[in-house]
């Protein structure tokens, strides 16, 4: 269960990253200044702690998600600097080439830290698979997706009234114990 909620966040985090990227090559910015990836990669931590994780909507989640949100403000630009800084691998001419809007970037040299989409993808889908891999499932919410009801442990019952009818059970149960 672990590693298909890690495998879905990272899902998650690349298809935000790349969108954030894509829009930022659509801007005309395929490979964008320092301060504009840095400031990109902000918003993709905050977007990404919207939806990984126990999402926004969640009951009980703002708290939780406003945590994350500023570790992912935080991290995603640590995590850039990281990338930009120790992974050099260039991406093939011809790719550059065949995507539509690239041409200007046929002579210069891209890697996968300083082009927009996979730096962006890659930096979101990290911090995407940390967030859903340490959200772990309350049993109520195993139960609710399961259909199955919930039972009353030890033993007590518990009536359409609630909580006051289930103490005066208890207390006749306790009174018939002490007679024997």
């Amino acid at each position: 269960m672990f590693l298909v909620r890690m495998v879905v966040g990272l899902l998650k985090g690349v298809f935000v990253g790349g969108a954030v990227g894509f829009g930022l090559v659509s801007l005309g910015m395929a490979v964008p200044t320092t301060a504009m990836a840095y400031g990109a990669a902000a918003v993709c931590g905050v977007l990404i702690a919207l939806v990984a994780g126990k999402p926004v909507w969640a009951s009980d989640a703002r708290v939780e998600v406003g945590m994350k949100a500023t570790v992912g403000a935080l991290m995603a630009p640590a995590l850039l600097f990281a990338l930009r800084r120790f992974v050099e691998i260039g991406l093939p001419a011809d790719l550059l080439s065949s995507l539509p809007g690239l041409e200007a970037l046929k002579g210069t040299s891209v890697s996968l830290s300083t082009f927009a989409v996979t730096s962006l993808a890659a930096v979101t889908a990290v911090i995407s698979g940390f967030f859903d891999a340490d959200n772990q499932p309350t049993a109520e919410d195993e139960n609710v997706g399961a259909g199955k009801k919930r039972i009353a442990s030890a033993g007590k019952r518990v009536g359409a009234t609630g909580a006051a009818e289930a103490s005066e059970e208890d207390e006749v149960e306790a009174s018939r114990r002490a007679r024997r």
